[in-house]
């Protein structure tokens, strides 16, 4: 969140276990509600459908967004309800590479059965990600880990806690060209902090990369239509949101 940030400038977004879990400013929230008068907000999340329900009050009286992405594209919500047709052939494409649960979790087991692994976490049978201890973790072998399962199909993203195992055949960017065509968008503007946000970022028109993120730190090369925002925490939050807002009374 950043130390600079003052309780009285937060609005509370979320709840875990009925304590408050996540937030953002006063600031941002205003700006986001503001943007849905110019232009389309379309939530893009690794959340599962659980997990991204959790945020909805945000839009407490007011129209929520007509689509969404989540499990990090496996899913697309319209109107609150998966499509059926997209997940179906997102399945397929699994299948037929291989990239299924049932042929992962033997591979984590024989791979990370260490005391650094706290647990294992299945989204809605599309993808898994361990919850470590990062001061346990050995983060040198990370690119090892990388290559090995690149190889197989899957892609590995470390966010904070969580180590993502991704199959490549689902990804943000697939989902929101498919949204972009159902809603025949000629402009996209895309923001994310992590690896697994990149392909989203590359396909948009501009991207905004949030200078404390995964991706940042992991040095690696961006295309010119991709800039890192200059705030890190919550503050990156307000700055991608006042970017947006002005390209969208300007286009």
């Amino acid at each position: 969140m950043g130390s600079n940030v003052r309780e009285e400038e937060l609005v509370e977004v979320e709840k875990l276990k009925g304590e408050p879990y996540s937030f953002m400013t006063k600031n941002s929230h205003k700006a986001l509600m503001d943007i849905g008068s110019t232009a389309f907000f379309l939530p893009v999340t690794t959340r599962t459908e659980v997990q991204y329900n959790r945020v909805m009050n945000i839009f407490s009286g007011t129209v929520p967004p007509q689509f969404a992405v989540i499990s990090n594209g496996a899913v697309v919500l319209e109107n609150g309800e998966p499509v059926k047709e997209w997940s179906a052939e997102i399945r397929r494409k699994c299948i037929d590479q291989k990239t299924v649960l049932e042929t992962l979790l033997p591979l984590i087991e024989r791979y990370f059965s260490e005391e650094w692994v706290l647990n294992i976490k299945q989204a809605d049978d599309w993808f898994v990600y361990l919850i470590i201890d990062r001061a346990r973790f050995p983060a040198e072998q990370l690119a090892s880990f990388s290559r090995i399962f690149r190889e197989m199909g899957w892609s590995i993203s470390l966010q904070g806690r969580k180590l993502y195992f991704m199959p490549e055949s689902i990804t943000k960017a697939r989902a929101m060209e498919y949204v972009k065509q159902r809603l025949q968008a000629d402009y996209v503007v895309a923001a994310g902090d992590s690896l697994l946000d990149l392909d989203l970022l590359e396909s948009a028109d501009e991207g905004l990369l949030a200078a404390h993120g995964e991706a940042v730190q992991n040095d690696r090369a961006l295309s010119s239509h991709i800039r890192v925002t200059k705030h890190t925490g919550i503050k990156a939050g307000e700055e991608i949101l006042a970017h947006v807002a002005n390209i969208a009374q300007h286009r």
